[in-house]
């Protein structure tokens, strides 16, 4: 296989992939606390969120930064900072929130 052609399958596969994370964000922040209305409202959001930055995340580390390597980094890297801290940050919230309910057994 090609560099060419290895290229153009990760990327098709890893922008399918982004698109799925991202869509299930923007979803699960829209219609989730309709969906789930036990649940505080600010829950769905704040997994769509991760969700979402998560398929942004892996679409600028899998797909851009392949197709566009020269790209600046003084473009590039605040952006993949902003993602991976709003990552991080949401799955802090979710095992800090979630985590002593699941221990507790409510």
């Amino acid at each position: 296989m090609t560099r060419r052609t290895s290229l153009l399958l990760l990327s098709v596969v890893a922008t399918l992939w982004a698109g799925l994370l991202s869509v299930g964000g923007v979803w699960l922040m829209l219609d989730g606390p309709a969906r789930w209305p036990l649940v505080a409202p600010v829950g769905p959001r704040v997994g769509g969120a991760v969700l979402f930055c998560a398929g942004q995340f892996l679409f600028m580390y899998l797909v851009a930064d392949r197709w566009f390597p020269r790209a600046g980094r003084s473009v590039t890297w605040p952006l993949e900072l902003a993602a991976t801290l709003v990552l991080i940050g949401g799955l802090l919230w979710i095992v800090l929130t979630i985590g002593p309910l699941r221990l507790v057994g409510a």
